[in-house]
C-alpha cells in the first residue's frame, strides 16, 4: 500500500540519516582531539616506524613497531619480535626501508631490544630522550606508525613510574583507546 511505502521511506531517510552521522561524529572527534595534541606531535610521529623480522628461510617472522632515538639510527622496539629472528628491516613513516645492523641490547623481562638501523639517508626523525622522568599523573601520548599524516595520536596520563636496572625508567600508562568496528 501507498502508506506503507511512505513509512519504508521515511524509515530508509532515517537509517541513512544514522549512518551519515556517524561518519561526521568520528569526524569531528577526531578533529577535536588533534586540536589538543602538541604541535611536536607530528613531528615525533616520523620518528615511529614499522618492524619487520625474517627467519633462517628469509620467511617474515613477525611486525610491529619502534623508534628511533637518535638521528644516526639509534633505534628501540619490542624483543619479542626479534627471537628467533636472522634479520630484520624497518620501514618508516615515507615508506623506507632500512636493515637492522647491529643489536646492542635486549630485556626480556621488560620486553625491550635497542638496536642500530643502517640509516639510508644523513639522519632520521628521532624522538628525543627526556632529561627527568614524568611525574604520575603528567601528560602523555601515544604515537602511532603511519603512513598517513592525519591519524591521531591517543593521549593518557603517567598511571606508575618504577626503576629498570637503577638507571632507566618503565612507565605505566592510563590510555583511552576508541575501538570501531
Amino acid at each position: 500500500s501507498a502508506a506503507s511505502d511512505v513509512y519504508k521511506r521515511q524509515e530508509i531517510m532515517i537509517d541513512m540519516k544514522k549512518i551519515l552521522i556517524l561518519p561526521l561524529l568520528l569526524f569531528f572527534l577526531i578533529q577535536g582531539s588533534m586540536a589538543q595534541t602538541p604541535k611536536w606531535v607530528e613531528k615525533a610521529k616520523r620518528a615511529v616506524f614499522s618492524v619487520v623480522t625474517y627467519d633462517k628461510n628469509d620467511k617474515m617472522l613477525n611486525t610491529g613497531n619502534g623508534f628511533f632515538v637518535s638521528e644516526d639510527g639509534l633505534a628501540l622496539s619490542d624483543y619479542t619480535l626479534f627471537k628467533g629472528a636472522e634479520r630484520a628491516v624497518v620501514i618508516t613513516s615515507e615508506g623506507k626501508q632500512m636493515p637492522v645492523s647491529l643489536i646492542l641490547g635486549a630485556n626480556d623481562m621488560y620486553d625491550v631490544i635497542k638496536f642500530r638501523v643502517a640509516i639510508t639517508e644523513k639522519k632520521v626523525p628521532a624522538l628525543i630522550v627526556a632529561k627527568t622522568a614524568p611525574a604520575v599523573g603528567a601528560d602523555a601520548w601515544m604515537l602511532p606508525y603511519s603512513t598517513q599524516k592525519s591519524i591521531a595520536c591517543v593521549t593518557g596520563k603517567v598511571k606508575e613510574v618504577s626503576k629498570v636496572a637503577g638507571e632507566y625508567h618503565y612507565y605505566t600508562l592510563g590510555l583511552s583507546l576508541i575501538h570501531i568496528s
